[in-house]
């Protein structure tokens, strides 16, 4: 078993807003004393931003000139005694700049701790979301749980209603659960939108008990609850009542229960509005009908790793709710996750997201440098990090499958990858897309590259 899987963090995270070519000088947004920004700290640029400074470079800073401006060393300082700043050109292009990265390069304490090609370097997990670099960044979704109780209409309505609910606070993309009386959470689905008709009522009628509306009746969704504030023709404000049926724009009828009778009604003319909090869903809900339910939701967004608490465990938080809590690891499209469950992605600026189904203490380079075909050296061990068309068994593995570890018998052919087996890959299970844990070619660790910054 290997160390634990360290965090990935930063000093700050600084955004440039200007370089000066006659003074060299950085200008960032930040107040650099408040960040604790000093000289001799490391930074790496994000990208290259026409400032003379280059993506993905170790730059230091040189000298502090202002609440929000400094020098750039190419060295440390130690190494430039004569405190020459890097040349920079005027440029007002964004660029994010990581300052005092730590834990990225998670050593091996009987090796050297330095440089980041240190063949002995453990895997990050992940860390601030804003950090450029190799990291494994989450989008989460945090449990929250709801005010009040859920009413669905029927399995095949996508309509969701709430009594003391305020769905207003639930955004779209969010997915909603329920909590039936076994206690665990079955998902409804995924809100596509909300809204809450609050319908004037203009009189009662006893013939056909309806409600006279003077706004849009239709925009109620029938069998779901509804509130009025003011009593009329029998009906008691504050009192939970159902829409029972809806005649026209002009006229609906409630029950006390869903699909119940109509609730008798008295003449009477009289202002009172009507009122109905719904979610509608993307698509229809798949599970059970369901009354008077308490329920959780959540919205997926992009968060960061604050502390792993088991290989498929952790404690992450949203950097857009700014909430915090115990999620797992799930292998499935960030649109897709439910209360507190997160997909670990790894970052590239070029291409697409991929997931993590779990991670574990390890030894393993979560980033390992690949051997293509042809350059395979014979006698030395290899493990296949992905098939492509190359004939694996020709050059000594039993199948051409990820995860075969070998001893080479010749330098290969083909689009195919390999490691060098002390890395360890297969203590990763990742995957390119949604798919079903252990199941890649019958490998119990199936292996997809995880793509870096």
């Amino acid at each position: 078993m290997g160390r634990p899987l360290k965090i990935a963090k930063a000093q700050a995270v600084l955004t440039v807003t200007n370089t000066t070519a006659t003074t060299n000088i950085v200008t960032v947004s930040q107040t650099l004393s408040t960040l604790g920004i000093i000289a001799g700290m490391p930074f790496v640029p994000s990208i290259t931003t026409g400032t003379n400074l280059i993506a993905a470079t170790t730059y230091y800073i040189l000298k502090i000139t202002g609440a929000s401006t400094f020098t750039v060393s190419a060295t440390p300082l130690n190494a430039n005694p004569t405190s020459t700043p890097v040349t920079l050109t005027t440029g007002t292009t964004a660029s994010a700049l990581s300052v005092g990265v730590v834990d990225a390069y998670f050593n091996n304490p009987n090796g050297p701790q330095w440089p980041a090609t240190n063949a002995n370097t453990y895997s990050v997990v992940g860390g601030n979301t804003a950090i450029f670099g190799k990291q494994v960044l989450a989008n989460v979704a945090i449990g929250v749980n709801g005010t009040g109780t859920l009413y669905t209409v029927s399995t095949s309505s996508t309509k969701v209603g709430g009594l003391g609910t305020s769905f207003s606070t639930i955004g779209a993309a969010s997915v909603i659960q329920y909590i039936p009386a076994n206690g665990v959470p079955t998902t409804l689905g995924y809100v596509s939108s909300n809204a809450q008709p609050n319908i004037e009522i203009s009189n009662a009628t006893a013939t056909g008990n309806f409600l006279t509306t003077v706004g849009n009746a239709q925009t109620l969704t029938a069998n779901l609850p509804v509130i009025l504030d003011t009593d009329i023709g029998g009906l008691t404000a504050g009192t939970t009542y159902f829409v029972k049926t809806i005649a026209n724009a002009a006229a609906f009828s409630v029950s006390t229960t869903p699909g119940g009778a109509n609730v008798g009604l008295t003449n009477e003319n009289a202002e009172s509005f009507a009122t109905q909090d719904v979610i509608t869903l993307a698509s229809n809900a798949t599970a059970a009908i369901t009354a008077g339910s308490a329920f959780i939701y959540a919205t997926p967004e992009a968060g960061f790793i604050v502390r792993q608490k088991g290989k498929t465990k952790y404690l992450v938080t949203g950097t857009t709710s700014g909430l915090t809590g115990a999620v797992y690891t799930a292998n499935v499209a960030n649109a897709a996750l439910t209360p507190n469950t997160m997909s670990i992605r790894a970052t590239n600026a070029a291409s697409g997201v991929q997931f993590v189904s779990s991670v574990n203490d390890h030894s393993s380079e979560l980033f390992p440098a690949t051997i293509a075909p042809g350059s395979l050296v014979t006698g030395t061990v290899y493990t296949i990090y992905s098939a492509g068309t190359t004939d694996w068994t020709a050059v000594g593995a039993m199948a051409s499958m990820t995860g075969i570890t070998f001893a080479a018998t010749g330098t290969g052919s083909g689009t195919g990858l390999a490691v060098l087996a002390n890395v360890n890959p297969d203590v990763i299970s990742s995957f390119n897309t949604a798919a079903v844990a252990n199941a890649a070619n019958g490998q119990p660790n199936p292996i997809v590259t995880i793509a870096s910054a």
